[in-house]
């Protein structure tokens, strides 16, 4: 077998084997930490998290049968979900990191860095809220609406959370 068609055998094995045995990364979508030193906040902001992911997968649902304003409405606040579950997300990663620091130096170092991604994360959630409502104006639907409303509760509720959390970082 010449060179090229070794190359070519090795490639297509490879593509198979990394298809038939993918690793299972998992990423951050299920991130929060299973152990009970878990805090508080990071519970309340994972609840908030798992109300978004499930309003989202609900408008989804519901876009599928849609038309014209409400099915654009729909797919929209359903994005501003998704965001806000991807900036909770971080926010949870980032909180559980600096609560599991045991060097003083590192927290002191830590703290304005948690401050900043925090304020940044919030200051987006309460984008997505307003825009959520936006949105709204255009659908006729009841349920869109209302799923829409819960979602931009959530949202601005994750926004007092984390400005919350912010202003008691010690």
């Amino acid at each position: 077998m010449s060179r090229i068609g070794l190359i070519f055998a090795a490639v297509i094995l490879g593509a198979v084997l990394f298809v038939a045995l993918p690793k299972r990364l998992g990423g951050q979508a299920n991130s929060l930490p299973q152990n009970s030193a878990s805090s508080p906040d990071e519970r309340d902001l994972a609840a908030k998290k798992n109300t978004l992911l499930s309003e989202s997968t609900d408008l989804e649902a519901m876009a599928k049968s849609l038309k014209g304003p409400d099915f654009e409405a729909a797919l929209e606040v359903d994005t501003k979900a998704q965001h806000g579950v991807m900036e909770l997300d971080a926010a949870i990663w980032f909180l559980d990191l600096y609560n599991n620091m045991q060097c003083a130096q590192d927290r002191e170092i830590a703290k304005t860095a948690l401050k900043n991604r925090l304020g940044f994360y919030s200051y987006l959630l309460g984008l997505e809220a307003d825009q959520v409502a936006g949105h709204l104006a255009f659908a006729n639907s009841p349920a869109i609406v209302q799923s829409g409303m819960r979602v931009k509760d959530e949202l601005r509720g994750a926004k007092g959370k984390l400005d919350e959390i912010v202003s008691l970082v010690k």
